[in-house]
């Protein structure tokens, strides 16, 4: 009987190449959040990983955390070098989302929703169907606005 074949992990890094990481999991979904605070740290399409998944390859030292003042609570994360985001990599223990620019590889998951489209700027039009929450969607589990 043949092995199981592992799946290759899926990679990321910053621009200059110092922050290197792995996915070894599928990655969760994929979400676009329109809230002020996640246009002005990414653009805010990010990828929903696994923590068991998640792994710094190199360059976790060069990981830099904005920690904003209550009452928001998620953790920005960047390279201290070239000031790529990265998303909240390693900030809970069991998922977080990862900047979906920061992939070097196809993380093999879709944009499946839009979240915080009340927030969304006047110049911006949403030219897709996919499903559109004012704030958070309900259990839906997570995102990267708060």
């Amino acid at each position: 009987m043949p092995e199981p074949t592992e799946s290759k992990p899926i990679r990321g890094s910053c621009l200059c190449g110092g922050v290197r990481f792995e996915v070894t999991g599928p990655p969760l979904w994929m979400s676009r959040c329109h809230c002020a605070r996640c246009r002005k740290a990414s653009g805010g399409t990010t990828v929903m990983v696994r923590a068991r998944d998640f792994r710094f390859v190199t360059g976790q030292e060069l990981v830099v955390r904005y920690e904003p003042a209550p009452p928001y609570n998620l953790v920005r994360c960047f390279c201290r070098v070239c000031g790529t985001h990265l998303g909240e990599p390693a900030t809970n223990p069991r998922g977080f989302p990862i900047a979906a620019d920061a992939f070097d590889d196809d993380p093999g998951v879709r944009l499946a929703l839009h979240e915080h489209v009340a927030e969304k700027p006047a110049w911006y039009e949403i030219a897709d169907e996919l499903p559109k929450f004012p704030g958070h969607p309900p259990g839906f589990g997570g995102g990267s606005a708060e």
